[in-house]
């Protein structure tokens, strides 16, 4: 169902057990930056594998499809905050977008161990303003928030020109082999998503029985096969709905659809809304 009506930072904490998934398929039209507190997780996001652990950032651009599942018995807890760009508009002006893409295309920022106490006590006062609102939060809120993607746009510039290099800031957890093939499998499909592509095809590629590929996928992403597949042709009609002016039919054949009818059908069950209310209500998404 997609999402609206974003006027304010939104921010959540909660604890996660073993076995708690991502139950939809998960893109959304705002920022989204995610601190795992304990514990560790597995991320999925468009079609790379991390492995995280306590005192990780994740963040995550708008639109950009992304799960998370268990990646060891140990419960875990985790904050999140999401906003759009009018809460970072001080930061677009100032340093503008070319400067925040390329922190979001970053993904992961494993946090200095001498860093963590201030970096949670940035998240933890915007929590504090989140939960006990007055006429002054909002605006405390996004000074938090600026401070923190200030943070880290100063860190990555710190790694990128120091002796260690950006390696520093890549996944430290070293994939599976299986973990491998998955994520080979899922750019494969991102690279080819307008393409008539099967299962047992996909499995095929990666040396894999359809069984044992169907399994492994859904168990690595939290997405079935079918349903990345699905979901990448959806991200990428959001962005030629708002980008374009094809036609929702040709944005259909475009995609991968042979079925202009089908393909609304899929949207609207995916986004809420028909592709073209979609398009129309450009300002809500």
């Amino acid at each position: 169902m997609i999402r609206t009506g974003y006027s304010e930072i939104e921010v959540g904490t909660d604890r996660q057990g073993k076995f708690y998934e991502m139950k939809n398929a998960h893109f959304h039209p705002v920022y989204e930056i995610y601190y795992l507190v304990s514990g560790t997780r597995k991320f999925f996001i468009e079609s790379d594998i991390y492995n995280i652990s306590k005192g990780t950032l994740v963040l995550i651009n708008k639109n950009v499809m992304h799960q998370t599942a268990y990646s060891s018995d140990m419960l875990n807890e985790r904050t999140y905050i999401l906003f759009d760009d009018r809460h970072i508009s001080y930061l677009i002006e100032k340093y503008g977008r070319e400067e925040i893409d390329e922190c979001f295309e970053q993904k992961i920022f494993p946090i200095p161990i001498q860093r963590r106490e201030y970096v949670e006590g940035v998240i933890s006062q915007l929590y504090n303003e989140y939960k006990n609102k007055d006429e002054f939060s909002e605006r405390l809120m996004e000074c938090y928030l600026n401070e923190l993607i200030i943070f880290l746009i100063r860190y990555k510039r710190h790694i990128s020109e120091g002796n260690s290099g950006i390696d520093v800031l890549k996944n430290t957890d070293r994939l599976s082999s299986c973990d491998e093939s998955i994520q080979a499998a899922a750019k494969y499909i991102m690279d080819n998503y307008n393409k008539n592509l099967t299962l047992p095809q996909v499995a095929y590629m990666v040396n894999m029985s359809s069984t044992y590929f169907s399994k492994k996928f859904k168990e690595v992403t939290g997405f079935g096969f079918k349903e990345y597949l699905l979901n990448l042709r959806i991200q990428k009609a959001c962005e030629l709905l708002l980008e374009t002016r094809l036609s929702i039919t040709e944005i259909a054949y475009k995609i991968g659809f042979n079925d202009s009818n089908y393909f609304g059908d899929v949207f609207k069950k995916s986004r809420g809304i028909s592709p073209l209310k979609y398009r129309k209500n450009r300002e809500f998404v």
